[in-house]
């Protein structure tokens, strides 16, 4: 994969490194918060969303606090009628 893709569902081994702890301290502390997809029947995936929620609730910050990002206008002005 490109590493230019930043992917939404994350194999549980990078889950783990992305919310920096080990698979058991995943498994353990991080995966009752999340959502346990399996998108191709055999594989377990977590939402890259579920995490960064995780680890905000964790810095102790609320959904509130957390500002969306500003909207950015199309490129191709025939972009808004798609």
């Amino acid at each position: 994969m490109s590493a230019k893709i930043q992917p939404r569902l994350l194999r549980t081994e990078d889950a783990a490194e992305y919310c920096a702890v080990s698979v058991s301290a995943f498994n353990k502390d991080v995966a009752p918060h999340c959502r346990k997809l399996n998108p191709s029947g055999v594989r377990v995936a977590w939402l890259r969303d579920d995490l960064d929620a995780w680890i905000d609730w964790l810095a102790g910050m609320k959904a509130g606090d957390i500002k969306p990002a500003p909207q950015v206008p199309p490129i191709n002005p025939l972009d808004e009628y798609l």
